[in-house]
C-alpha cells in the first residue's frame, strides 16, 4: 500500500509526463468505501484536487460532489493504478487521465525523454 505522500508524488510525475497543463493542488487523502461522498474505485483509493495551470477549472478526484463551483467530480485513483506506474506500465495511468478529461484518446502528450523510472524512489509502507 502506498502512503498519501507517495501517491501525490506518482501523480505529479505523471502529470509531468502526460499533462504538464495541471498541477496537484492541496493534500491527499485516502478515501473510504463506507463514506458516501467519496467516490472510491475500491480498497486503496485517494482523492486529490487538479488545476489547470491556466484556465485555473479544477477536477475533484474521489469526491461526488464539493464547494467547488467551476470543478467536475471522478472516482478517486486506485493505488494499483499507480503502483502500475512505478513499474514503468503506463496504460492504466493513460486510460484513468483519458477517463477524467486530461488526455484525448490516442493523443497523450508523453515526455518520453524525460520518462524516469520512479519505482527507485518510492518506499513501501508494507
Amino acid at each position: 500500500m502506498l502512503l498519501p505522500e507517495q501517491v501525490q508524488r506518482l501523480v505529479e510525475l505523471a502529470l509531468a509526463e502526460f499533462a504538464p497543463d495541471w498541477q496537484v493542488t492541496g493534500l491527499c487523502s485516502e478515501l473510504s468505501l463506507h463514506n458516501p461522498d467519496h467516490w472510491v474505485s475500491g480498497l486503496g483509493t485517494f482523492g486529490l484536487i487538479l488545476r489547470d495551470r491556466h484556465s485555473r477549472s479544477a477536477k475533484v478526484l474521489g469526491w461526488r460532489s464539493g464547494d467547488f463551483r467551476d470543478a467536475t467530480y471522478h472516482r478517486g485513483i486506485s493505488y494499483r493504478v499507480l503502483e502500475a506506474y512505478a513499474d514503468r506500465i503506463t496504460d492504466p495511468i493513460r486510460r484513468y487521465f483519458e477517463e477524467i478529461g486530461l488526455l484525448t484518446p490516442g493523443r497523450a502528450s508523453q515526455r518520453g525523454a524525460q520518462a524516469t523510472a520512479v519505482r527507485s524512489s518510492i518506499n513501501y509502507a508494507g
